[in-house]
């Protein structure tokens, strides 16, 4: 009995086929397959086969159904699968290896570099997985699948390649990277391949389309493996390609200088994680604050690297530090940021970003480390749910929970040993403590052997060359006393606080002011103009007082910027004053500097943002709007952190500020940090009780979940903004929430709800003389109008938005209005002059660093070349949009692009490359609910049924009755198609 889901559901048994019936029984086995084995209970087997509003009788609908798949199972075999019922749900009883998933799954776990096996796996697929299949569950699951396949098409390939038959993989190669173009591993493969036969000229022509395109949408460089392999193509010297070159997650912090010791440890480490076992091994490194818990983990994830060819994921859990501890999904999105393509929407709630965190790492062989957690249940969410993976979580707490529910081994980081402290201490010092060696062991003592403090007592050690040790161990005594006639005497941590006490005790009054200032920075890295605000300082006097910081061991540097050990933030948070200014100036920094660089990228629509004052602390130079996009992007993380600070404690107002700042930065670029910056910004008003504050966060947050396609969560905060907006009387917030409704409707194909919507934001706006808001409106309303088949009023709108646009020197504005003016041409039967105006909009818009509105002007070159009889033209713009509507996440573009493919393809001649795009275009869009494009799509899959007649006829009628509800033109169109195929 076997049983088939990467394709229709299917259970074959003895050679043939055994019906299952109607998809939603198909549903309900097919999630009893991917839970082989496993009891699912009724609700969930609800939820994941009806949905969110599943009908009254739904359990009678279930149990008929699990009826009919008994009788199924035992026709095929009285003896075989089984589904049995249990406590609150049922369980098939079933090995995994009858069913194709886990045998796929499996192939790649264990055979990663078996060409054979590798490509016997990928036979498994039979078309789309869960084909036929509707719902979130069977979408989200059957996206999973897609990215596993293309995992394993790269596997496959390079396994091929490194075996002479690179020739096989460059077909299925390219199509994975016209379907992932800013895949790096992919990309690199392809580069491998098309060496390997002889086309090095096209490998670097590949190089320089994806290098070009991370550049324009990432604003990132090729990142190891991708540079690597172009090298070795110039000097033509490819090595045979090894795992080191491998482009996978590497995101441990750079292994401890002079690490000395924790032999016992590391060996036990390695005995832990020897062993195989049905669930992933999870190792908890316990002790006091200070024991050097980080930097073994760190120090031995080093040294195993290559038992994890999938990579390596890290993450600073905060579970100690002065401010708020990261929370699991704050940590997850991390994560998934690191696993999925760059683009693919991450969840939203907690336990769908653990169920598609577990999902990804399924079947990879990763160490994940999670550095200073603080409860159990901020790393629950975190673990794997499969063998394979390794965790390592370090903790001051015990965790014992986890060890006696999940299996986790604890091993304890004590102090150091004697003589690796004062090993430790003799590779940082040197020769001085053989020397002395009596007062170099009560050096050690005084430092209760832990690596923090002795590193601290051997940089001021290496400061002082003339000092002899004992005269340290003297000073130390000394600032030991005093502390413990404080404290009570006997504390470790007194002890701990004198060796930070001694060594700050020797910086000039400047630095330790700075040090004591940052105690109370909220975020966990910081640069030198953000030192300069706290410390109200210069910059030259910031940049000078963090190098001898760290030079005395006291800061950290993190790539380009600084962090602290929480110990030292603590105490450093301990001895500083109360200063509440500090943070005043902090936040007024960071909000002039997100105002200068929002200006700069953005200069048209300065007059909507707040404005804000010139802060007393020097401000970065950014020249240039490059130069702003680089320092929102490298600050986004820190931002993020300061909108909740200030929620928090007591600046709430400031958390409004930066969101009402970042809007356009951060709408539909930037999904999860819009979303978090955003609901602070709502909470924050909330707090202050202003609820025009209130309603502009939701507009935000309206906005950001359109960009991804969830049209129920958008209009909810759209439409509770309007109702907040009305009750204040604020006539243009009343304008924005309807235009954005109108834009809401829009989406979803509804052009005359939209235009009704702009039709009545426009009125508000001319009544309060908002020029630029009557100039946005205006183009929209221009647009749909075009769509609906009103050219001349179209025309006449789009006009009167390009003169207010060019009078406020909106360029912006002027890109969209030519966008309108070419939809209109291409509805005129003018292609020409419609490839001219979507052209000029696109060169504008990549003028400007504006990739999403860039993508839309690149669909419409398409649409009209294919008018002008230029398929093939048409297919390249489209796969171009594609490109950046997948790097920003934006669902709907991506149907646009899609179902522009398809209708490229069909002028081809191509029929199952249109079949295959508009069916694509058809899932995304009945996602996101765009309902023309819904329509467009059976309209092409009619054109691309070929000899299927009844094929054909249905997708007509389906998109004759979308067309015609929506009022389109097309309905016509589509039913003379449909009156010709009789």
């Amino acid at each position: 009995m076997d049983f088939r889901v990467l394709g229709p559901v299917r259970l074959q048994a003895a050679g043939r086929s055994v019906a299952i019936g109607e998809p939603r029984r198909q549903a309900v086995l097919a999630v009893l397959l991917f839970e082989a084995g496993r009891t699912v209970g009724v609700d969930v087997l609800v939820d994941r086969v009806w949905g969110e509003s599943p009908p009254k009788q739904v359990r009678r609908s279930l149990q008929a159904h699990i009826t009919r798949i008994r009788r199924a199972l035992e026709e095929a075999d009285p003896n075989g699968a089984q589904v049995a019922r249990d406590p609150g749900g049922y369980r098939l009883v079933v090995r995994p290896e009858q069913v194709d998933v886990f045998r796929f799954r499996n192939t790649l776990r264990d055979h990663p570099t078996d060409a054979a096996a590798l490509r016997a796996a990928l036979g498994l697929w039979q078309g789309e997985p869960l084909a036929g299949l509707r719902g979130d569950w069977a979408e989200r699951t059957r996206q999973t699948l897609t990215q596993e396949h293309a995992a394993a098409v790269v596997a496959w390939a390079d396994a091929e390649i490194r075996g002479g038959a690179a020739a096989s993989t460059i077909a299925q190669l390219t199509e994975l990277t016209n379907d992932y173009p800013l895949h790096e591993t992919a990309a690199a493969t392809l580069m491998r391949a098309l060496y390997a036969v002889g086309r090095g000229s096209d490998a670097l022509a590949h190089y320089d389309r994806i290098r070009r395109a991370l550049r324009d949408e990432l604003g990132a460089d090729p990142g190891r493996e991708l540079s690597a392999v172009h090298a070795e193509v110039l000097r033509q010297d490819l090595p045979a390609w090894g795992a080191d070159l491998a482009s996978v997650p590497m995101q441990l912090p750079a292994d401890v200088a002079a690490f000395t010791g924790r032999a016992d440890e590391l060996a036990e480490l390695d005995r832990l994680v020897a062993g195989t076992g049905d669930s992933p091994v999870i190792v908890c490194l316990t002790g006091m604050a200070g024991a050097g818990k980080t930097a073994t983990a760190v120090h031995w994830g080093h040294r195993v690297r290559d038992r994890f060819p999938d990579g390596q994921l890290y993450v600073d859990l905060r579970g100690y530090a002065p401010g708020e501890p990261m929370s699991s999904a704050d940590a997850l999105a991390v994560f998934l940021t690191a696993l999925l393509p760059v683009g693919t929407e991450i969840p939203l709630g907690l336990d769908e970003r653990a169920a598609r965190f577990r999902t990804e790492i399924a079947a990879r062989r990763m160490l994940v480390m999670l550095d200073n957690a603080a409860t159990v249940e901020q790393v629950r969410p975190l673990l794997p749910g499969t063998n394979g993976c390794v965790v390592v979580v370090t903790s001051r707490d015990s965790l014992a929970s986890l060890v006696a529910l999940h299996g986790a081994r604890r091993v304890m980081v004590d102090q150091l040993p004697a003589d690796d402290a004062v090993a430790l201490l003799r590779r940082l010092v040197g020769e001085r403590v053989d020397a002395e060696p009596e007062a170099a062991t009560a050096l050690v003592d005084r430092c209760v052997r832990l690596p923090l403090t002795l590193r601290l007592t051997a940089e001021l050690a290496v400061s002082r060359p003339a000092t002899r040790l004992a005269k340290l161990v003297d000073e130390l005594r000394a600032a030991q006393r005093a502390l413990d006639l404080l404290s009570g005497g006997g504390d470790q941590r007194a002890a701990v606080r004198a060796v930070f006490s001694w060594s700050v005790r020797q910086l000039a009054p400047g630095t330790v002011r700075a040090f004591a200032a940052l105690g109370r920075y909220p975020a966990p890295l910081f640069d030198a103009y953000a030192l300069a605000a706290l410390a109200d300082s210069s910059l030259d006097q910031a940049e000078a007082e963090l190098d001898v910081l760290v030079r005395a061991s006291l800061v950290q540097r993190v790539g380009d910027r600084f962090g602290m050990h929480d110990l030292l933030k603590a105490y450093a948070a301990e001895i500083s004053a109360e200063e509440p200014a500090a943070l005043d100036r902090v936040y007024d920094y960071y909000v002039a500097a997100v105002a200068a660089a929002m200006d700069r990228l953005y200069p048209g629509e300065a007059h909507r943002r707040p404005v804000v004052a010139t802060p007393a602390s020097p401000m970065p130079d950014l020249p240039d709007a490059d130069g702003a996009r680089d320092w929102l992007y490298a600050e986004l993380s820190t931002i993020q952190v300061l909108a909740a600070h200030a929620v928090a404690h007591g600046r709430p107002e400031r958390s409004v500020t930066l969101s009402a700042l970042l809007f356009r930065y951060v709408d539909g670029y930037h999904q999860t940090a819009a979303l978090a910056i955003h609901s602070h910004a709502r909470d924050a008003a909330r707090a202050i009780r202003d609820p025009t504050a209130e309603a502009d966060a939701l507009v935000a947050l309206g906005a950001a979940h359109m960009q991804a396609g969830r049209g129920d969560l958008a209009a909810a905060d759209l439409l509770t903004a309007h109702q907040l907006f009305s009750h204040v009387g604020n006539l243009l917030g009343q304008a924005r929430s309807r235009g954005n409704l109108g834009m809401l409707a829009e989406s979803a194909g509804r052009y005359r709800v939209a235009a009704s919507y702009y039709t009545r934001a426009q009125a508000l706006f001319r009544r309060i003389g908002d020029v630029v808001g009557q100039a946005h409106i205006l183009t929209r309303l221009g647009t749909v109008e075009a769509r609906i088949g009103r050219g001349e009023a179209g025309l006449h709108h789009l006009r009167q938005a390009m003169d207010l646009h060019v009078a406020a020197g909106h360029r912006f504005g002027e890109a969209w209005v030519k966008v309108g003016l070419g939809e209109l041409a291409a509805n005129d039967g003018r292609p020409a002059d419609a490839i001219r105006f979507h052209a000029e909009a696109a060169e504008e818009f990549r003028m400007l660093g504006n990739r999403d509105s860039e993508a839309w002007a690149i669909d419409g070159v398409g649409r009209a070349m294919v008018l002008s009889g230029r398929p093939a033209d048409a297919a390249a713009h489209h796969l171009r949009a594609l490109e950046l509507f997948r790097g920003h996440g934006n669902r709907e573009g991506e149907s646009w692009a899609l179902n522009g493919l398809g209708e490229a393809s069909q002028a081809s001649g191509s029929l199952a490359a249109a079949h295959g795009n508009h069916a694509e275009a058809l899932a995304l869009a009945t996602r996101t609910g765009s309902h023309e494009q819904i329509a467009r799509a059976h309209h092409g899959l009619a054109r691309a049924a070929g000899t299927d007649v009844g094929a054909a006829r249905e997708h007509y009628d389906r998109a004759i009755a979308i067309y015609s509800d929506l009022g389109l033109t097309a309905a016509e169109v589509t039913r003379a198609e449909l009156q010709a195929l009789d």
